[in-house]
């Protein structure tokens, strides 16, 4: 992922995708070596949930370099408790006519489906 977003947390993360990635359309499983808290222990939950929000960067729809297309919210639910150290992100991102868009992600863990992700996104070209 780093070639298309730099950042140190995007440069901590392991991801490894399970095809190659189409345009708004991505799976790939997610990790990270590094704690949510330094030094602290958390739960497996809250590990699992940390890295979530990665969706709307794995299965981009445009060039990050010319749109914009940030997601103002976040919203998770889990039918089970997430087990492991790997997040898996089942994403599609739609983009409307009007400046929104959405990315919808089904969650796995180790042992299957866990839960769904949902961002509402405001899309906008970037003005250079």
């Amino acid at each position: 992922m780093s070639d298309l977003w730099p950042g140190g947390y995007i440069a901590s993360l392991d991801v490894r995708t399970t095809a190659p990635p189409q345009p708004g359309r991505t799976t790939a499983w997610v990790s990270t070596p590094l704690d949510l808290v330094a030094g602290e222990r958390v739960s497996p939950v809250a590990s699992f949930v940390a890295l979530v929000d990665t969706a709307n960067g794995v299965a981009v729809r445009q060039e990050p370099t010319k749109w914009l297309f940030p997601n103002v919210d976040l919203s998770i639910h889990l039918h089970r408790l997430p087990e492991g150290r790997w997040t898996g992100l089942d994403t599609g991102v739609v983009f409307g006519e009007h400046g929104q868009g959405v990315t919808s992600t089904v969650l796995h863990d180790e042992r299957g489906a866990v839960g769904h992700a949902q961002q509402i996104l405001t899309v906008r070209p970037l003005e250079h």
